[in-house]
């Protein structure tokens, strides 16, 4: 999985001038850049074969062959789950309300499914399994995404922590060690207080994953693991809406995961964090 399109529009805002026209011109014409030659592709767009090297070394790729291979890789896997692109607009019916968000959701988690670094992937899920603690932070929409990931991993006796309130956020960094994970949710990778708590979690030596947009943003460089989600909003699809829906399944990724790597160990918590709950809801519904 390659996200190459993808990883393009999100750098158009970033890079200099010289390579934002071939950013630019190979999202307007990916089918043809896959049989440019560097030459050509420079020429086109009116930039130089070395801006266009330097473009594809500066998102990850080795050079313009290895550009073009993963180009063609991604427009084939394109052709096959592309939907169709829909906006919402004022008036729009139930129906189509109920058939846009959909799609967006599922071509946000195809998109990110493209993005998801295999290496980066087994690095974050190793160093939670080898955790004495984690500690997830987020703001927003995001802190929910970090409560549900407190939820999924105690019931395989990992010992988790996730504040709302920004002071406990702070103390709960300072007191990590070099043994614990920091867990940092921003779709923007910029949201000013996760930033400073995981800068406080990095100078205790904790380690830190970043669960964010492909960008390089001052969180990524704090990270010693990042894991990228692909999500596209627009005002009428506020709340964070296709970005919570992909970071989500980044954690049941990881979840399941570390479940699976001990798994016979993990099944014995799961049933006995079931049994628990089942003899407090029965409990509960007694009559006094």
């Amino acid at each position: 999985m390659n996200g190459v399109l993808y990883r393009v529009r999100e750098s158009v805002a970033t890079v200099k001038p010289a390579e934002k026209v071939v950013a630019q011109y190979i999202l307007q014409h990916p089918e043809d850049v896959v049989g440019m030659s560097v030459q050509q592709l420079a020429a086109n767009c009116y930039s130089s074969p070395a801006a266009v090297l330097r473009y594809c070394k500066g998102i990850g790729y080795e050079g313009f062959k290895d550009f073009k291979l993963k180009l063609a890789g991604d427009l084939s896997i394109i052709s096959m789950h592309e939907l169709e692109k829909e906006t919402l607009e004022p008036g729009d019916s139930l129906e189509n309300i109920m058939s846009v968000i959909t799609k967006n959701n599922i071509q946000s988690l195809t998109d990110s499914l493209q993005l998801l670094d295999l290496e980066e992937l087994k690095k974050a899920y190793q160093l939670l399994m080898d955790a004495n603690k984690i500690d997830l932070y987020g703001v927003g929409s995001s802190y929910l995404i970090a409560s549900d990931a407190v939820q999924k991993f105690m019931r395989i006796n990992k010992v988790c922590t996730a504040y709302s309130d920004f002071h406990m956020q702070r103390v709960s960094a300072v007191n990590l060690g070099p043994d614990d994970v920091a867990v940092a949710i921003s779709y923007s990778g910029e949201t000013t207080q996760i930033l400073e708590c995981i800068r406080v979690a990095k100078s205790q030596g904790a380690k830190v994953i970043t669960i964010t947009k492909y960008a390089d943003t001052p969180m990524s460089a704090l990270s010693d693991a990042i894991l990228f989600v692909a999500a596209k909003e627009d005002d009428f699809r506020s709340a964070a809406m296709t970005s919570r829906m992909a970071t989500l399944n980044v954690i049941d990724i990881l979840y399941t995961a570390c479940a699976h790597e001990q798994y016979d160990d993990a099944l014995f918590h799961l049933r006995r964090t079931h049994e628990v709950i089942q003899q407090s809801g029965e409990k509960g519904g007694r009559k006094t």
